[in-house]
């Protein structure tokens, strides 16, 4: 078991290595597909499409250099050019997968290796440069500063995705989140190939682009729930690999995720170890491409192993707001409220206290909330987990929000921490809320008044006590989120749990 552990963590180690280089997918910014001509703000001149080739005619005082790619492919021979790397991306090293689909448009006769496939083509221009790629290729095209711009076939549309080594993502980013490895998940399975490979359409990241991959064969193993059956991509004389769906994902994990399976021994057999899956690139980033499991590839059970959902995010919008919710009111308000979130700028998990019982790290979150109507329902166990999660908070100087009967677990949190840190606050009472009136409860990292909250207490703790009337109604009269900041500039009553929840994410917003 020992040794099972340090394999895990010199593996996941190496992992968040990969991920934290200048260039890698935490350093992507932005993603432009072309058209004949095409240019946006800050573009470093305007791209054209003729003939199949692209390319850029720079602005007047851009300094450009080709990247490293483009360069080797200009230096080196063509003959010694197809002893090195193709210019399809594969998915061949278990810390970085692409997000491209393996081998998406290329004959499995260049998939079993026994051709090369394509490789780009590039110039240099009088103003620029000009490069052409193979069906489904990616070149990591040229530089400007410290700025990346790499070209993209996906399904025979091309775009211009920019990489930027300061990205605030890649400043911010520390470690992916993931589950503890447990050998319960690791699995002997075997792998039938197919003869020949089946193609099939599947979808991806971008919600208007599809591709075609070809399945491999079929990865078997046996589980306590029976037998299960996934189709596996990639090459067997290569590795393999094996994209998933399973119940975790939209809750801990994103919409799906992927494993390398490595190369299958002569008779087929392989490891299939779930502890080592990892989250394809647009967990991280809204500009990847990545490749959805074919359709069906779904494991029959909670996968709570390898790498959770990155609370980190990149966007149109910027860099996210992570945001932790432990929440359990009734489902009719949950259901009206959760939108709000996402509009008002938060990247809100929601777990509910009693049902969601696996630990999650506060790494990377920039805040965390626990509301609630009646602890009753509560074991003992989520009640417990309330307290350390509010610790933690409280301990990693994050914001920290208890609101209702939940309140208790920041309270509690608070107290036991100062105790341990040798403080005598000497609070023999607890505030008790006006009749009507909902208690909210916080710590000092947040100024309430900057949102327009009357704080009617603060303890000898250092906790701020807010109220809110409970008639009020759940959505507001405003209707565009400019409706909301103004009336919270202006020091406007809050009208509906609506307004209340904007003022709350104003307020984290603020913090970060």
């Amino acid at each position: 078991m020992n040794q099972f552990v340090t394999e895990w963590n010199t593996w996941r180690d190496s992992r968040n290595s990969a991920l934290a280089k200048p260039f890698g997918w935490l350093s992507v910014v932005g993603l432009h597909w072309l058209d004949e001509e095409t240019t946006w703000p800050d573009a470093p001149g305007t791209f054209t499409v003729a003939d199949g080739w692209v390319t850029v005619a720079l602005e007047s005082g851009i300094k450009a250099g080709p990247a490293a790619e483009t360069f080797d492919l200009m230096s080196t021979s063509q003959t010694a050019a197809t002893q090195g790397s193709s210019g399809v991306t594969r998915a061949t090293s278990p810390s970085v997968p692409s997000d491209t689909s393996t081998l998406p448009t290329v004959s499995e006769q260049a998939a079993t290796e026994e051709t090369e496939p394509a490789r780009p083509q590039v110039r240099v221009e009088d103003n620029g440069f000009s490069a052409r790629l193979p069906e489904g290729g990616s070149l990591s095209w040229f530089t400007v500063g410290g700025v990346l711009y790499e070209l993209i076939d996906r399904g025979g549309r091309l775009g211009v995705r920019v990489r930027d080594s300061k990205s605030p993502l890649l400043g911010k980013f520390f470690e992916v989140p993931a589950f503890d490895p447990d050998p319960d998940f690791v699995f002997l399975g075997r792998f039938t190939r197919f003869d020949p490979f089946r193609t099939f359409t599947i979808e991806t990241a971008q919600e208007d682009l599809q591709l075609q991959t070809q399945a491999a064969g079929v990865v078997t193993f046996e589980t306590k729930q029976g037998e299960v059956s996934l189709l596996a991509t990639g090459c067997p004389k290569t590795g393999l690999q094996l994209d998933f769906h399973d119940a975790t994902n939209g809750k801990t994990t994103p919409a799906w995720r992927t494993l390398d399976l490595g190369v299958p021994n002569q008779d087929g057999s392989l490891v299939i170890d779930f502890n080592r899956a990892v989250n394809y690139p647009f967990a991280f980033t809204s500009f990847a491409t990545c490749p959805a499991p074919i359709e069906g590839n779904d494991v029959p059970f909670d996968v709570t192993a390898g790498e959770r959902r990155p609370p980190f995010f990149y966007s149109e919008a910027g860099i996210n707001v992570p945001f932790l919710f432990y929440v359990w009111w009734d489902e009719e308000s949950a259901e009206v409220t959760r939108p709000w979130y996402s509009r008002f700028g938060l990247d809100i998990t929601i777990l509910n206290p009693n049902h969601d019982d696996e630990r999650v790290s506060l790494t990377g979150f920039d805040g965390v909330a626990m509301s609630g109507g009646d602890v009753g329902p509560l074991g003992r166990k989520a009640r417990s987990r309330l307290i350390d999660v509010a610790t933690e908070a409280l301990t990693s100087r994050i914001p920290v929000i208890g609101i209702g009967a939940y309140t208790e677990f920041v309270i509690r949190a608070q107290r036991e921490l100062r105790q341990q840190q040798g403080y005598r606050d000497d609070i023999e009472s607890e505030y008790q809320p006006s009749e009507g009136r909902l208690l909210i409860v916080m710590n000092n990292e947040l100024d309430p008044q900057q949102a327009g909250f009357d704080i009617v207490h603060t303890d000898a703790s250092g906790l701020i006590y807010v109220e809110m009337p409970f008639d009020i109604p759940l959505e507001s009269d405003f209707t565009e989120v400019e409706d909301f900041e103004a009336a919270m500039e202006a020091d406007r009553p809050i009208t509906s749990w609506q307004e209340f929840d904007y003022r709350m994410v104003a307020l984290i917003r603020q913090h970060r």
